[in-house]
């Protein structure tokens, strides 16, 4: 081989070398690139799950009209509530820090419409640089691997942030509005986690939920406005301290089976066994001899606990216009009560001798006859004169 081809050959090795080594740093860089966009969006997921578990008392924060900036956490606040599973170094392999910016907005909205929503910015303090110049390439690089969430600028109108595929824009934060800042947001309307049911209750469901056959366990409370309906309600211990009140339709399931059977505000109707184990008070007054239709019932509407029932178009008591309410053993002068009676109702007495003896000759009188008590009872003869060991007993009633 001639010193010509000898030297031909050097420079095309030395030429390969540079190649490659220019091919390994360029690779070595862009795996670098990639690990940075990884890192950020961990980053930022993480702010997401810190506003998710904040986000009450961020909205407590709002004032009107909006929007209204808020303390962002520190990444060291994200590691040690757990958003973070490890401590992160606080800025980009290239210099500067993370910057994070949170506001709820936007102007005008209401935290009791639901409305407000909470928007926050990440950014490197510094734009991405090679050899002293805006790196749009690598810039571009880091926001493909953190994915929807990232933007850059470009040379072209650096003052705009474009996310990728141009799915929003955002004003460059960076003091000059550099090219190649990079910026992460969860979105200028949205707090990022707003389609989900938020755990803490600030938010409320917009439609109708589906909750595919799975059990609810250890619920509080349950107000209903429209219509409940199950093929069975049980409660082991029902405990009821006010009142149960359907304003719509409450169904049962019926006993002999077939279809739920409806109880209805007004016109309720139980179609089986209806158990109750607590106090059962009735929601329905009436007053005694008033009309009524049909077999219902009803309590008496002095409060007294009475309860009627309609019999032939009237309220009467339970048991009848006569109510028996107490028994007495009397002899002469034996002072009998008048009875309770509830409203509606009036006391009479009924006395039936049963000891005594007269001369054949002599009358024998027993009273008293009527009044509404207390009576004195009178077991005498003709003249007057109280019969010696004459018994009664007297019944008390009520009546209707």
């Amino acid at each position: 081989m001639s010193i010509i081809e000898m030297v031909i050959v050097l420079v095309a090795s030395a030429l390969l070398t540079l190649q490659t080594i220019k091919e390994d740093g360029a690779k070595r860089r862009n795996t670098l690139l990639a690990a940075e966009g990884q890192n950020e969006v961990v980053i930022n997921t993480a702010l997401g799950d810190w506003v998710t578990n904040n986000y009450a008392s961020l909205l407590a924060q709002y004032v009107a009209p909006g929007p209204t900036t808020v303390t962002p956490p520190t990444l060291d606040q994200l590691f040690t509530a757990g958003n973070l599973k490890q401590p992160h170094a606080n800025g980009p392999f290239w210099g500067g820090i993370y910057v994070i910016q949170m506001t709820v907005g936007p102007a005008g909205c209401s935290v009791s419409n639901g409305d407000c929503h909470v928007t926050y910015v990440m950014y490197p303090s510094k734009p991405l640089t090679r050899n002293g110049q805006p790196d749009v390439t690598g810039a571009a690089k880091i926001a493909q691997a953190g994915g929807n969430s990232f933007g850059f600028s470009k040379v072209q109108n650096s003052g705009t942030i474009t996310g990728l595929n141009g799915a929003w824009t955002a004003t460059n934060p960076l003091p000059g509005s550099p090219a190649a800042a990079i910026l992460a947001t969860n979105g200028p309307t949205s707090d990022g986690n707003s389609v989900y049911i938020r755990r803490d209750g600030t938010l409320t469901w917009t439609g109708d939920q589906n909750v595919n056959h799975v059990s609810l366990h250890n619920v509080h409370d349950i107000d209903a406005e429209g219509t409940i309906a199950a093929p069975t309600l049980a409660a082991s211990n029902a405990d009821v301290s006010n009142a149960i009140r359907t304003p719509s339709t409450l169904y049962v399931q019926n006993a002999a089976g077939g279809a739920p059977a409806p109880i209805d505000t007004g016109a309720e109707t139980v179609h089986g066994n209806a158990t109750v184990t607590g106090t059962l008070t009735a929601g329905n007054l009436a007053v005694p001899r008033s009309a009524c239709s049909g077999t219902g019932i009803a309590a008496n509407s002095d409060g007294s606990g009475q309860y009627l029932s309609c019999q032939f178009g009237v309220w009467l008591p339970i048991g009848g216009p006569i109510l028996r309410m107490a028994y007495w053993n009397v002899a002469n002068g034996s002072v009998v009560p008048a009875p309770t009676c509830p409203s509606g109702g009036l006391a009479q007495i009924e006395l039936t001798p049963q000891v005594f003896s007269v001369d054949p000759t002599t009358a024998v009188n027993f009273g008293p006859v009527g009044g509404t008590g207390p009576w004195t009872i009178s077991i005498v003869d003709g003249s007057g004169v109280p019969i010696a060991g004459a018994k009664g007993v007297v019944s008390t009633y009520c009546s209707y």
